[in-house]
């Protein structure tokens, strides 16, 4: 069971760096809304509406989280966060998705997100232990 650490105490750890996230989800009216609640956090964020756009965007710089979404045009999110977990093992991936995935088809570094889940769950997501 995986234990939730105090948001409170971890958000403070947080803005000592502020995390760089990759953001992947092709509605455009989600992809406002969470870039919006993100950036809210203070978090440092890149929206981009494909996996083949986002594999572009980690040629170009660095970022610590990956969070995308499963249904995605062309290659699909989970696809994506295994071909992520590859190439940079270190990097926290969330993944949403409404569809009952299974958290051993992954690695520890990926956290599921089931859909829909609210702008906390998110938080939440960035501050679960890998």
């Amino acid at each position: 069971m995986t234990k939730l650490i105090n948001l409170s105490s971890d958000r403070a750890a947080m803005t000592n760096k502020t995390l760089g996230i990759l953001y992947v989800e092709d509605s455009e009216i989600l992809s406002s809304t969470i870039v919006e609640y993100l950036q809210e956090l203070e978090f440092d964020v890149v929206a981009v509406s494909s996996a083949e756009e986002a594999t572009a965007m980690l040629e170009q710089r660095s970022f610590d989280v990956l969070f995308t979404d499963v249904g995605l045009p062309g290659r699909s999110g989970a696809v994506l966060a295994k071909e992520v977990t590859a190439m940079y093992p270190g990097m926290r991936i969330i993944l949403a998705s409404g569809y009952d995935l299974s958290q051993q088809a992954f690695s520890s570094n990926v956290v599921l997100l089931p859909k829909p889940f609210d702008l906390d769950a998110i938080e939440r997501a960035l501050t679960l232990p890998c």
